[in-house]
């Protein structure tokens, strides 16, 4: 039996990338509503 791994294709390497990507830049638009800010810091601030 082969227990050798095969490395990902270049296509999915690519989609991952691309994934990541949107993931980061949504999350760093988000942070520029300030609403949301607000809204993060308040729901941090009545768990204490």
């Amino acid at each position: 039996m082969d227990t050798r791994r095969i490395p990902p294709s270049r296509w999915l390497r690519g989609v991952a990338w691309v994934a990541a990507a949107a993931g980061l830049t949504a999350v760093f638009l988000a942070y520029l509503r300030p609403g949301l800010m607000m809204s993060l810091a308040n729901q941090l601030w009545s768990c204490f």
